[in-house]
């Protein structure tokens, strides 16, 4: 049901799509009061998932409940065993500041994104070649939530970071992550531009 909500929603059809992971959500629950250690992971991405669907069908306001009640789960776990789940954190806290961002929840969503990034630091520190990517891609994020609040030369400094890394990722394995490192000269450029050095 988890996976048959994101095929719905990948072809248009969201509300289909919100039925089918409300459905997923009461069975993983259920599944989660029983043996929590096992199915409480499960349970955080069908409420992530759940809050992507109702963006999609015209709820956003909705969205990020339901993802916040999938970050709680994750922060309990993470207390358990940060190497474990700290990944799965920081894909929710992305995915919250979105559907922050998504209903004008500007501040809310960066507090997010910093906290990611924060995550996303200490995996990378740990294991440069499992988690740079997802660093380099919450640097971007954060570049565009704090160009939203109009902090646009922190924005610059996250953005520059997002490209040095995708630099070094891209240097070793262009087929991989050259799209990845145009992605953040995009976001560089935009930041460039509002801090006055359009040249660059």
């Amino acid at each position: 049901l988890h996976n048959l909500s994101k095929c719905l929603n990948e072809v248009g059809r969201h509300q289909e799509g919100v039925t089918a992971i409300e459905e997923a959500l009461s069975v993983r629950r259920r599944l989660a009061e029983t043996n929590p250690a096992r199915h409480e992971p499960d349970l955080a991405d069908s409420l992530n998932n759940l809050g992507v669907c109702l963006g999609a069908a015209g709820r956003p306001k909705e969205a990020p409940g339901a993802i916040e009640e999938g970050v709680n789960i994750y922060r309990g776990l993470v207390e358990q065993n940060p190497l474990a789940y700290e990944p799965g954190l920081s894909g929710l806290l992305i995915s919250l500041s979105e559907s922050l961002r998504a209903v004008g929840r500007y501040h809310e969503g960066l507090a997010a994104i910093e906290e990611a990034v924060n995550v996303c630091r200490r995996l990378a520190k740990a294991n440069p070649a499992a988690h740079e990517y997802d660093l380099a891609m919450s640097l971007d994020s954060l570049s565009l939530r704090l160009g939203e609040v109009v902090r646009y030369h922190d924005g610059l400094a996250a953005s520059e970071e997002a490209v040095n890394v995708c630099r070094r990722l891209a240097k070793a394995n262009p087929a991989a992550h050259e799209s990845d490192l145009a992605l953040t000269l995009n976001t560089l450029s935009l930041r460039l531009g509002e801090v006055g050095r359009y040249n660059e």
